[in-house]
C-alpha cells in the first residue's frame, strides 16, 4: 500500500510539474506578448521625445543660420550703400539748388546714376558664403536710395525631402536704405 501511495505521490508529483510546466509556458507567452504590445512602457514615450527634440533642435539651427545669412547680407548691403550714397552731384550741389523747406537746409544731393554703378560694383565685388548676390531692386529719389539684395545659402542640415524641393538652398533677402545728409 505504501508502495501504491508512493507511486501516487510520484503521479501526482509529475502532475503537479506539468502543472507547473504549463502554467510557466502560459506566463512565459503571456510576458512576451506584453512586451511587444508596449502598453504603459515608458520607452515609446522617451524616444518620441528625443526624436522630436532632435527635430526641433536641427530647425533651430537651420532658422537660426538663415538669420546670420540675413544679417551678413545686410551688412553687405549697408557697406555698399554707403560708399555708393557719397556720390556727390557737383552740378547741384555748387548750384545750391534746395528742396522746398522754409528754413533754408536742404539735403546733399546724391547723383543716382553713378551711385548705382558703384552700389553694383561694390555688390558684384562681395559675396555671401561664396554665393553671388544679385541686385534685385533699386529706388534713388529725393537723394534717398532704397535697394534691395539677395542671394542663396546652403542650409547647414540637409533634410531629403527640403533638398528635393528647393535643392537644400535658402534664399536670403535684404532691403537698405541711405538719405544723404542735411545741409543748412
Amino acid at each position: 500500500m505504501r508502495f501504491f501511495n508512493s507511486l501516487k505521490s510520484f503521479n501526482s508529483l509529475k502532475s503537479f510539474n506539468s502543472l507547473r510546466r504549463v502554467f510557466w509556458l502560459k506566463r512565459a507567452k503571456l510576458s512576451k506578448f506584453h512586451f511587444l504590445s508596449e502598453d504603459g512602457s515608458l520607452s515609446v514615450l522617451i524616444s518620441s521625445l528625443f526624436l522630436v527634440a532632435l527635430i526641433l533642435s536641427v530647425g533651430i539651427i537651420d532658422i537660426s543660420d538663415s538669420y546670420l545669412a540675413k544679417r551678413e547680407l545686410t551688412q553687405i548691403g549697408e557697406d555698399s550703400l554707403l560708399i555708393a550714397s557719397h556720390s556727390l552731384d557737383q552740378a547741384r550741389y555748387y548750384a545750391r539748388t534746395s528742396s522746398n523747406s522754409p528754413d533754408n537746409s536742404y539735403r546733399v544731393p546724391i547723383d543716382c546714376s553713378m551711385a548705382y554703378g558703384k552700389f553694383t560694383s561694390e555688390i558684384s565685388a562681395r559675396a555671401l558664403r561664396n554665393n553671388s548676390i544679385v541686385i534685385s531692386g533699386w529706388n534713388c529719389v529725393n537723394d534717398q536710395i532704397t535697394a534691395s539684395i539677395s542671394s542663396s545659402i546652403q542650409a547647414i542640415v540637409s533634410f531629403p525631402l527640403f533638398t528635393r524641393i528647393s535643392g537644400g538652398r535658402i534664399d536670403v533677402s535684404s532691403t537698405i536704405g541711405a538719405t544723404s545728409e542735411l545741409v543748412g
